[in-house]
């Protein structure tokens, strides 16, 4: 999970270093300019604070989520612009072509993070902020001080119909094709211990994750649910999915934990990792925020600290 590894790392070890020792996880050493130093320093926690609202925003599927991460949010939002601002009154100075390439990484990474972002806080608006009334107003503050367009916040007043009879009958059919798919996918990370083993089993996951894929969703659900006719046919389907999704869970922590799994000899797993994440957020659109949510990141991050610890 490079991408999902990437973000809980960097918020593990900028939100634990001074700036100084933050820019050394990029590049060293420092330039001598100081211009180009601050400059350096701000991209790198404009990096951890952009990175740290995405983090808050995707451990959000609840009303008490978005409750708890209403204030914060608007903080980062805010520091996001101070910044900004403080970059943009910074002076263009020479720096050395190591600087530039360090910065320019760091900017990078920034559009990625504000990419996943957006999709993050596009999806909230769809589920209505979860009728929280305070990631409402926040949500609201930040469209006005132009973190994201207005026709985003829009999404929010769209009412969904439940599904239809045939609707639902159609999920449900698709739902229960999906517990397969699952079971292959946690049984190939349970055989994951070693870069070996990794290396061998990210051909099956790509497969699994095209495989998955064949199954999303053929309507649009959004915050669309089954009607009562349908909840009890729908709950025994999605029934034997739910453990295999925390099993999968586990592992991916687990995986996380390995040593050297931060490694080069891991990324080509690591990206089909990425891949079955994806298809799994992608086709199982009821459980997979209530499973992979803000605790699921939490591990993530123990698991980055045991492994930065074991190395040490």
């Amino acid at each position: 999970m490079k991408k999902l590894l990437y973000i809980a790392g960097l918020t593990l070890a900028l939100g634990q270093m001074t700036p100084v020792q933050a820019a050394a996880v990029y590049a060293e050493p420092l330039p001598t300019g100081d211009e180009a130093t601050e400059a350096q320093h701000l991209g790198l926690e404009f990096l951890r604070t952009s990175s740290e609202m995405w983090f808050l925003l995707s451990g959000i599927g609840s009303r008490s989520d978005a409750d708890a991460a209403a204030v914060r949010f608007l903080e980062l939002v805010k520091l996001t612009f101070e910044l900004d601002n403080r970059l943009s009154s910074l002076p263009l100075v020479a720096a050395d072509a190591e600087c530039v390439g360090m910065m320019d990484n760091v900017q990078m990474r920034i559009l990625e993070t504000l990419d996943d972002l957006h999709v993050e806080f596009v999806s909230i608006c769809r589920a209505n902020c979860y009728d929280s009334d305070a990631l409402r107003k926040a949500f609201e503050e930040a469209v006005q001080l132009g973190m994201f367009a207005q026709d985003d916040m829009e999404l929010m007043h769209h009412s969904a119909a439940p599904l239809t009879e045939e609707e639902a009958s159609v999920e449900i059919a698709r739902i229960r094709q999906l517990v397969a798919p699952d079971r292959a996918v946690l049984d190939i990370l349970v055989a994951v211990q070693d870069e070996t083993s990794a290396s061998a089993a990210a051909p099956e996951l790509q497969k699994l994750s095209q495989q998955l894929r064949m199954l999303l969703p053929e309507i649009k659900r959004e915050r669309r649910e089954f009607a009562p006719a349908s909840v009890v046919v729908a709950r025994e389907a999605l029934a034997p999915i739910e453990p295999i999704l925390w099993s999968i869970r586990s592992e991916i922590v687990r995986i996380a934990a390995l040593p050297g799994y931060e490694a080069e000899t891991f990324d080509v797993f690591s990206d089909a990792l990425d891949s079955v994440f994806e298809s799994l957020g992608a086709t199982h659109c009821v459980l997979f925020d209530s499973v992979f949510d803000a605790s699921f990141r939490a591990d993530l991050e123990c698991a980055l600290r045991e492994n930065n610890l074991s190395s040490q």
